[in-house]
């Protein structure tokens, strides 16, 4: 079995890289959960419920921020990858300086304007703080985790460089090192007894550590013939980048929309003490996806130069097989944990993050609704099938933020994500899979030029 899984590989070359940055994926994975395995509970008890609640809020709440980028680390996949089918590193390194440039100056502009409106805001009643002293230290924490995001703009584009050549292992590798850094600087600030000031400084300083070192390993030894250099952005490029970027944008609004505004609406209407049990449990059973965490950011670029090559045979039957296995991966994991959940949660982040029972299993339906959803997006960003899906993503994103508001106040936490699941079910599952299917039968195939394309037969599309 073993001799013919690796003759397999040896003849599909491109799947074989694809299992590979799964596979290098393991070690990073496993880091990233022990890491949170250990360092929620103890945040969590060190904090307390508000201010927990506060620290994740503001944490994906600033997070929505990077989607200003425009667009532009999400293209700057599709170019490489373009770059990589051609062979070509002058093209890569036009594409490269030029998204580097464009999102460095798109950081600058946004600190300008952050410093100006930063004074004028009530972070304390944004957040819904009932504690004078920690609505005075809201500021501070928001102005540490907006210059980690501005800084990350220019600097995270070397992961999507690495993924449009197929190279996730060395991402992988870096993004290991980031999560051991911040639970070592998490352990130092709770054993120095530091203020969540103090906490949101050193854990940001930590997870930028990784990104800086990525770069600098990449621009000094693995890729320095595409430098980021500003003689080689070309305008050209940036208009290309941004016309194809705009897309990205719009699906990347929508799902900060949907997924970011969760905690900040049940801080704002219930309290920050009610987003702890909400968004431990969420990310308690975001690790039943591991698996599919590991495979999408090798699957993008690889259906990307597939689709580049014309290849809709292997597409189709490598995106089965993933949707099969995921299915089944995710599926079993979320069962599991709808019955033992609760349980877990009060032994691993106590009392005051156990979650209600229907709370629990509506977040198990949903982690399997976002692994069709996850599986169908990589296909649809690489074959760069966008605009329906960026039509539809902001009806969802429009009707989740109407049903977050009116629901949370009638059902608390369960209504937010109830509101997720019925602007998914309706403007995202239904037309994206109608959308998938046309792309793996050869819809939008352009004929070649004295040739016409034949429609493969495929048994399988997966969903």
């Amino acid at each position: 079995m073993i001799h013919a899984l690796h003759a397999r590989l040896k003849d599909d070359l491109r799947f074989a890289r694809v299992l590979k940055g799964g596979a290098s994926g393991v070690a990073g994975k496993i880091a990233a959960v022990v890491v949170n395995a250990v360092s929620l509970p103890i945040t969590v008890r060190y904090l307390g419920p508000e201010q927990y609640g506060f620290w994740v809020t503001i944490s994906t709440t600033i997070m929505m921020l990077a989607v200003l980028d425009l667009g532009i680390a999400n293209t700057l996949t599709n170019c490489i990858s373009r770059a990589y089918a051609e062979q070509s590193d002058e093209m890569a390194k036009r594409y490269y300086a030029t998204a580097f440039w464009a999102t460095s100056a798109i950081a600058i502009l946004l600190g300008l304007i952050g410093a100006v409106i930063w004074p004028h805001i009530d972070w304390g009643k944004l957040f819904g703080l009932s504690d004078p002293a920690l609505a005075r230290e809201a500021g501070k924490c928001a102005a540490i985790s907006f210059g980690y995001i501005l800084l990350t703009l220019p600097l995270g584009l070397a992961n999507k460089v690495m993924g449009g050549y197929q190279r996730v292992p060395v991402a992988n590798m870096f993004a290991m090192l980031n999560s051991v850094l911040g639970l070592v600087a998490i352990i130092l600030v709770v054993r120095m007894h530091g203020s969540v000031v103090n906490l949101m400084a050193a854990f940001c300083a930590a997870m930028l550590t990784g990104t800086v070192l990525l770069n600098l390993w990449m621009g000094l030894r693995h890729e320095p013939r595409i430098r980021p250099t500003p003689g080689k952005v070309r305008f050209g490029a940036a208009r290309e980048i941004l016309s194809h970027g705009m897309l990205f944008f719009v699906l990347q609004i929508t799902g900060l929309i949907v997924f970011n505004t969760d905690n900040f609406i049940i801080a704002h209407f219930l309290g920050a003490e009610q987003v702890t049990p909400y968004a431990v449990t969420w990310k308690f059973v975001g690790y039943v996806s591991v698996l599919q965490s590991l495979l999408v950011p090798s699957l993008w670029p690889a259906f990307s130069e597939a689709y580049l090559g014309r290849d809709i045979v292997w597409i189709s039957k490598t995106y089965g097989r993933v949707m099969r296995a995921t299915l089944v991966t995710v599926g079993v994991g979320s069962l599991l944990l709808g019955f033992a959940g609760r349980w877990i949660i009060g032994l691993w982040a106590g009392k005051a993050a156990v979650p209600g029972l229907a709370l629990l299993w509506c977040m198990c339906f949903w982690a399997v609704l976002y692994c069709i959803c996850t599986n169908q997006a990589a296909l649809l960003a690489a074959t760069q099938r966008l605009r329906l899906q960026a039509a539809m993503g902001t009806l969802a994103a429009i009707l989740n933020l109407v049903l977050s508001v009116v629901l949370v106040k009638r059902y608390g936490p369960i209504g937010v994500l109830s509101a997720t699941i019925i602007s998914y079910l309706l403007f995202i599952v239904l037309p994206q899979t109608w959308e998938v299917r046309r792309i793996l039968r050869g819809r939008y195939l352009k004929p070649q030029m004295g040739h016409v394309e034949p429609i493969p037969e495929v048994s399988t599309y997966g969903i």
